[in-house]
C-alpha cells in the first residue's frame, strides 16, 4: 500500500509539471503571434499546474502564473475598449489571480531577481485590476455575483498598494486612484450585501471627507440596517447639508421622514423631488398620501378647516399625476379610494342621526345622507377606471363590492365578491368587469 502511494504521488507531481511546462510554450506561442486561443490554453493549465503543491510554491512558476494571469486581464480590458457591450469573460479575475500569483511568489522567493519579477508585475497589475473591478461593478446589474467579484478585484488592488509599499516596490497608480478605489470596494459591497465589508471602507472616506454623495447614502443604509439610528440621521443630516441637489440622498430622506411619520417636513421635500423628477408618478402620489393622512389627523383632532383644507392639496396632488399619467391605477384608486373613506367616515354619523326621529333630526340625517351618498357616487367612476386597469386587485374589488351592495345592486355586488374569492383562492380573473359591459 505504501508503494502505491508513493507511486500515485509521483504522478501528480510529474502531472502538474507537465501542465506547468505546456503552459509556458502556450504562453510562449501566444507572446510570438498574438494567438488568443494559445493564451487560453496557457490559463487552463497554468490553473491545473498550480493545484500541484510543488509547482506552487516554486517562485518562478508563480511568476509565470502571474504573466499568464495578468496577459489574460490585459486582453479582456482591451477588449472591454473596443466594445463596451462584448461582456463575455474567458476567465474568472485574471488580475485578481495575476496579483495572487505574483504576491505568493515574493513571499516564497529567496533570489533577488525573483523577487524583483514579482514586484514588477504587480506594479504592471495594478491598473487593471481597477479596470477588472469596474466592469464587474457595471455588469452586476444584470450578473449579481459579479458585485462580489468587483469587491474582490478592488479590495485585491488595495493589498497589492500595500505590498508593494512594504517591499519596496513600485506604486505606478496615483493616491487618488488608490482613494477611489476604496470606493468602489465599498459600493461593490455595498451591493453585493456585504455590509460588515463596506462599513470601514465608508468610514474612512467619510473621516477624510471623500467628495461623493454616495458615501453618506452607504453608511445611512448600513446604520440603519445595523438599529444604529443616531449615526444614520447624523450622517444623513450631514450629507444633505454637503449636497443639497442631490437627488439619491433626497430620496433618502423622504423616505426616513416617512418611516419617523414627520409629515409636516415632508411636504417640501416631495415637491423639490417633483421638481427634479416631473415625470415620476410615484412622487405625486407619496405626496397626495401624506396631505390625506394630514387629513386624516386633523380630522380626529376636529379641526375641520385644516382637514379640508388638507383634503383639497391631497386630491389636487392625485389629479396632478393623472394629468400626468390619465391611466395610472395607482392614482386613480388612490383617489377613488380618499373620497370614499371620506364618505364611510361622514356615514358614521348617519347612525346617530338615525336615532332620532324627531322632524328636524330626519331633516339632519336626509341631508348627511345626501352628503354621504354623493361622495360615494363621486368615488365609484374611480374605482371603475381601477378596475379596467387591473381587473384583480383585490382591495379595488372589495371597495366595487361594498358600493355597489349600498345601492342595492347585489346581482353587481355578487359577482364581485366571486371575483375576489377566485384570487383570494389562487386564482386570476380573466378581464375586467367593466370592460366587458363596454365601459
Amino acid at each position: 500500500m505504501l508503494v502505491a502511494l508513493i507511486a500515485v504521488s509521483g504522478l501528480v507531481a510529474q502531472t502538474g509539471e507537465a501542465a506547468f511546462k505546456q503552459a509556458r510554450k502556450s504562453f510562449d506561442t501566444y507572446k510570438l503571434n498574438s494567438d488568443k486561443e494559445a493564451l487560453a490554453e496557457a490559463v487552463t493549465l497554468i490553473a491545473t499546474a498550480m493545484e500541484d503543491a510543488e509547482v506552487a510554491a516554486d517562485p518562478k512558476a508563480l511568476v509565470e502564473a502571474g504573466d499568464i494571469y495578468k496577459e489574460a486581464v490585459i486582453q479582456y480590458v482591451n477588449k472591454r475598449f473596443i466594445d463596451a457591450n462584448d461582456k463575455e469573460r474567458m476567465f474568472e479575475m485574471p488580475g485578481v489571480m495575476s496579483a495572487k500569483a505574483y504576491m505568493k511568489a515574493y513571499e516564497m522567493a529567496e533570489k533577488k531577481g525573483d523577487k524583483k519579477a514579482a514586484l514588477k508585475g504587480l506594479s504592471e497589475i495594478q491598473g487593471n485590476l481597477t479596470n477588472e473591478g469596474i466592469y464587474a461593478i457595471q455588469d452586476g446589474a444584470t450578473n449579481p455575483k459579479l458585485y462580489e467579484q468587483s469587491y474582490t478585484s478592488f479590495t485585491t488592488n488595495l493589498m497589492v498598494n500595500d505590498f508593494l509599499e512594504k517591499n519596496g516596490g513600485e506604486v505606478l497608480v496615483t493616491p487618488e486612484s488608490i482613494t477611489q478605489d476604496k470606493y468602489f470596494a465599498a459600493l461593490a459591497a455595498t451591493l453585493s450585501k456585504q455590509y460588515e465589508n463596506a462599513l470601514p471602507l465608508y468610514e474612512e472616506l467619510y473621516a477624510a471627507k471623500y467628495d461623493d454623495a454616495a458615501i453618506y447614502d452607504g453608511l445611512y443604509k448600513i446604520y440603519t440596517d445595523k438599529g444604529m439610528k443616531d449615526k444614520a440621521e447624523k450622517v444623513l443630516v450631514e450629507g444633505r447639508e454637503r449636497y443639497p441637489e442631490e437627488s439619491s440622498l433626497l430620496f433618502t430622506e423622504i423616505n426616513y421622514l416617512l418611516g419617523e411619520g414627520r409629515l409636516d417636513e415632508l411636504t417640501g421635500k416631495l415637491e423639490t423631488a417633483i421638481n427634479k423628477e416631473p415625470e415620476n408618478m410615484s412622487l405625486y402620489s407619496t405626496l397626495a398620501s401624506v396631505y390625506e393622512r394630514l387629513y386624516n389627523q386633523a380630522n380626529e383632532a376636529g379641526k375641520t378647516d385644516e382637514a379640508a383644507d388638507y383634503f383639497a392639496k391631497a386630491e389636487a396632488e392625485y389629479n396632478r399625476g393623472l394629468a400626468k399619467d390619465p391611466n395610472s391605477s395607482r392614482m386613480i384608486y388612490g383617489l377613488g379610494a380618499m373620497i370614499y373613506n371620506k364618505g364611510a367616515l361622514m356615514s358614521q354619523d348617519l347612525e346617530t342621526l338615525g336615532d332620532d326621529f324627531s322632524k328636524e333630526g330626519q331633516k339632519k340625517y336626509d341631508a348627511l345622507k345626501a352628503k354621504v351618498d354623493a361622495e360615494f357616487a363621486k368615488a365609484l367612476p374611480f374605482f371603475q377606471k381601477a378596475e379596467m386597469a387591473d381587473p384583480n386587485d383585490v382591495n379595488t374589488l372589495i371597495a366595487l363590492k361594498e358600493m355597489y351592495a349600498r345601492q342595492g345592486e347585489y346581482e353587481v355586488s355578487g359577482e364581485f365578491k366571486e371575483r375576489i374569492a377566485t384570487i383570494q383562492g389562487g386564482g386570476k380573473v380573466g378581464g375586467s368587469y367593466f370592460k366587458e359591459k363596454g365601459m
